[in-house]
């Protein structure tokens, strides 16, 4: 079970997502590159307000060929789309304490690129979403989001 915001979380979500042949079926061909900037938050136990992080998603062809943590921040230019959004909504998201399509809708993530796309790869984005907030064992050392008083301890889901 990982830790959030650790090399082998994002691995096993990659794993999961070239498992999973909806993934594959609903991808678009060719390449795609998605940028999500998760900015820390005073709700975060885990990034401290100021604090960013850069994660890097690179589909080929219907497989995850990363799924990475970016030292420093990619040119804009490099991305179809680009999610925006504070560490504790990241957080709730992933510990399906929020929905995400709930969250994009209400203002909670900034969305740049091609709406049009996103919305053609709706299932895509559905199966995702599934990969890193349902289907992989999250460990929470300071505590799953929503729980009472924050609890720490490997709340996983």
């Amino acid at each position: 079970m990982p830790a959030i915001y650790t090399t082998e979380w994002y691995e096993a979500i990659k794993k999961l997502l070239n498992e999973n042949p909806k993934v594959d079926k609903n991808s678009p061909r060719g390449t795609f590159h998605v940028l999500a900037k998760i900015v820390g938050d005073a709700r975060s136990p885990y990034l401290p307000a100021g604090e960013l992080r850069n994660f890097v998603v690179l589909f080929t062809d219907g497989k995850c060929l990363e799924y990475r943590q970016a030292d420093a921040p990619p040119p804009r230019k490099d991305f179809e789309f680009i999610f925006e959004l504070p560490a504790s909504v990241f957080e709730e998201v992933a510990a399906e304490q929020i929905d995400l399509i709930d969250a994009g809708l209400k203002g909670k993530i900034k969305i740049t690129g091609d709406m049009r796309i996103l919305i053609r790869h709706a299932e895509l984005v559905n199966e995702i979403y599934g990969a890193f907030a349902r289907e992989v064992e999250t460990l929470w050392p300071k505590g799953k989001p929503g729980a009472a008083g924050g609890a720490a301890g490997p709340a996983g889901h």
